[in-house]
């Protein structure tokens, strides 16, 4: 490299650690937190788009976990072609061994994948939560499950039962060594066991002992800290028992409730005050050439005589250094939890030609008043719920106005407008949470400007069923202006058995999402104003509507469990596009029909002593337009406990409708060296030998991508 590319590239570090203004680039992982709730610690990463979960790889206990899924929400930013890497860290906490959450670059495919790597073996198991979160439940030690309590209290005095016969039935029989099992726990501050003897009297046909044991219930998980369980029985036992003897102190004590705040199960003790900040600073350069002689057939019609032409071209097709700052400050205590998040990057490119890019990708204050149930989120973020599109810059609040309820506002500008259209929007929504503690939900609705016009209406709603084998997650999206649906899809998992999963989807959405400015498309110059001036306001949300197309997509997968080392995953994928007409300067755009594509993956893991994860898989694509054919084979190892080895080869074969054949082979190594856990050095080189035979043009391109960074997190 020149000496003022040298020079480029200090000042663009420079710029990546001063600089907080900029456009935005959305990403893939949004935040990574982990919390306890009962005996399990819950790493929760939330992604910045819609994503489905497929598979996982070990299946339940190992250091190095691999994670798949396919995106399933529209990519307008193109997030998901970026070759640039990203990592999250969760807060500092004691509840797991120290890890890191990874999205590594990867080809476009309609698998994706992250990585989670631990310091330590963990048991865990890995639930979808919403079209945005996947949580890995790892169990808690005795020890820390202690820590978490406060100091066992010498007991409570249990109310008196007054009138209670000695057993009659046989039910009163099977129910009255339970109950009392109970009762003596809730005196001897057992509240656990106390829980867990009444709720068996609770699971029982209706005795003599069932309207005591659902009040006692409820006292025993208000002294065990579950404040959210404890009112849910309390209000259960109002429903059912309204003029009952214990109804007065049932409504006392769920009166006194109402003040405290819905904590996870397992947030027993009031927090003390305390600061704790996290984040990282990386520099990736990033490199690519290719080579490409290129041979066309020219036949002369008068003479029919043949003519071949040869050409060569080199070129350098990518030099840039991507800076990137990730912080994060909180601020804990009994009442609020507070925090400030800041991810930047910025791109120093070296190419003739290409501009240097600045990207604000999120900067926001995060602040929730326990006490209240309220929350306000402002400045750059995303949303993936709610009718809100991807990242904006504004403002959401909520308020828990009551048990399982809350109400959210929210407003602001998307950052991603077209030129000369400035949007804003304003929408609120209505939550439902843990109904039964299965069921969630949601109504929205939300409305999108573009000066004075309405630019798009969302209503809709989304609802959720969570348990631990099955979950189950739709979303319906309509636009009465309009009058169509801009999604409306439902996806979900099942675990038939330890060893068997299955997961689907259906989807079915505008993409991108309808809006009066999709007219624009066209011809970006030319402002709304003037289009609604020559073709009138419905002629242009026709326009709009026409440039939008219509996205259908089916996926059926199975994973199967063939041993602890071993596992298949099939999965059928129909999906299609429409096409869109030639309006003004803009060509007609053909529909795609139905693509239908096959996928068979073997992974292994843990078949050497290395730490190894070994995925092995082939596709076979089916469409109007085009077959295809691709096959992988990628192995990831540890060699000197801290350096990653992963050699990759990938494979790809496509014949279109007009006879064109395109085979590309990509073989590719990726290392990564880890210092002291907070620090690593990472590089990778592909070459990429790809050919194209057609009746008039044939084309060999030989293709290097390589990149090198260091990572720093503290």
């Amino acid at each position: 490299m020149k000496k003022k590319n040298w020079i480029r590239a200090g000042r663009a570090a420079l710029m990546a650690l001063l600089c907080f203004a900029g456009s935005a680039l959305a990403q893939v992982l949004d935040t990574v937190e982990v919390t306890a709730d009962g005996g399990n610690a819950i790493v929760r990463i939330r992604f910045g788009l819609q994503i489905q979960y497929l598979r996982v790889t070990p299946a339940s206990s190992g250091n190095a976990l691999r994670v798949f899924f396919q995106i399933t929400g529209a990519d307008d930013s193109g997030t998901a072609n970026a070759v640039i890497e990203e990592e999250r860290r969760a807060p500092p906490t004691d509840l797991v061994p120290k890890f890191h959450v990874r999205y590594p670059s990867q080809p476009p495919a309609v698998q994706r994948r992250i990585e989670i790597d631990f310091d330590a073996p963990v048991n865990f198991r890995i639930r979808q939560e919403s079209n945005n979160t996947l949580a890995v439940l790892i169990p808690l030690t005795e020890e820390q499950i202690a820590r978490l309590r406060p100091p066992k209290p010498a007991g409570v005095v249990v109310p008196p039962v007054a009138g209670m016969a000695p057993p009659q039935s046989d039910m009163d029989k099977q129910a009255a060594p339970l109950f009392e099992e109970g009762r003596a726990a809730l005196a001897a501050g057992e509240f656990e066991k106390a829980t867990l003897a009444l709720n068996r009297v609770l699971n029982l046909p209706p005795n003599q002992y069932t309207q005591v044991a659902q009040e006692l219930i409820g006292l025993a998980r208000e002294k065990d800290g579950d404040v959210r369980r404890a009112r849910a029985e309390y209000e259960l036992y109002l429903k059912l028992y309204p003029d009952g003897e214990a109804a007065t102190r049932t409504r006392q004590r769920l009166a006194a409730l109402q003040a405290l705040p819905v904590l996870p199960a397992g947030s027993f003790a009031a927090r003390t005050p305390q600061t704790t900040y996290w984040g990282s600073v990386s520099q990736y350069y990033y490199g690519g050439q290719s080579r490409a002689t290129t041979t066309t057939t020219t036949i002369t019609p008068a003479t029919n005589a043949t003519t071949l032409d040869t050409l060569n071209m080199d070129r350098t097709d990518q030099s840039q250094l991507v800076n990137t700052i990730d912080l994060t400050g909180r601020y804990r205590d009994a009442n609020w939890d507070n925090r400030v998040v800041l991810r930047e990057q910025y791109t120093a490119n070296f190419l003739k030609g290409k501009d240097n890019r600045q990207y604000l990708n999120n900067f926001y204050g995060d602040f929730k008043y326990l006490p209240q149930q309220l929350s306000a989120r402002l400045g750059r973020q995303s949303a993936t719920s709610g009718g809100v599109l991807g990242r904006f810059d504004g403002g959401t609040a909520g308020w828990g106005f009551a048990p399982h309820w809350r109400v959210n506002v929210t407003a602001g500008q998307p950052v991603d407008s077209v030129p000369g259209a400035e949007k804003k929007f304003y929408g609120a929504s209505l939550d439902a949470e843990n109904l039964g503690e299965r069921w969630s939900a949601n109504l929205f609705a939300i409305r999108q400007v573009v000066g004075s016009r309405e630019d798009r209406t969302g209503v809709g709603g989304e609802l959720r069923y969570f348990d631990p084998q099955r979950n189950v997650y739709s979303l319906f999206d309509y636009d009465p202006t309009f009058k169509v649906v801009n999604v409306g899809m439902v996806q979900g998992s099942w675990q038939l058995s330890p060893a068997t999963a299955l997961n689907f989807i259906a989807d079915y959405r505008r993409t991108p999402t309808l809006q009066l400015t999709n007219a624009m498309l066209i011809d970006q110059t030319v402002s709304l104003d003037t289009l609604i001036a020559e073709k009138g306001l419905a002629g242009v949300r026709d326009q709009a509507k026409a440039l939008t197309p219509l996205s259908k997509v089916f996926l059926a997968g199975i994973t199967q469990q063939l041993s602890p080392r071993w596992q298949v995953g099939f999965d059928f994928r129909a999906a299609s596009l429409t096409g869109t007409p030639a309006i003004g300067i803009l060509p007609a755009t053909p529909g795609t029909g139905t693509v239908y594509a096959y996928t068979l993956q073997a992974i292994g893991n843990g078949l050497t002593p290395l730490q190894d994860i070994l995925v092995v898989s082939a596709s076979h694509l089916n469409g109007k337009l085009n077959d295809a054919q691709q096959a992988s084979i990628d192995y990831r190892f540890v060699i000197f406990k801290d350096l990653v080895v992963e050699p990759i080869l990938r494979w790809y074969r496509q014949t279109d409708s007009l006879g064109v054949r395109l085979t590309r082979t990509t073989p590719s190594l990726k290392l990564v060296y880890r210092i002291k856990d907070r620090f690593s050095i990472e590089a990778e080189a592909d070459m990429e030998f790809s050919r194209t035979v057609g009746p008039l043009i044939d084309e060999d391109i030989t293709r290097r991508f390589y990149y090198i960074g260091w990572r720093w997190d503290f």
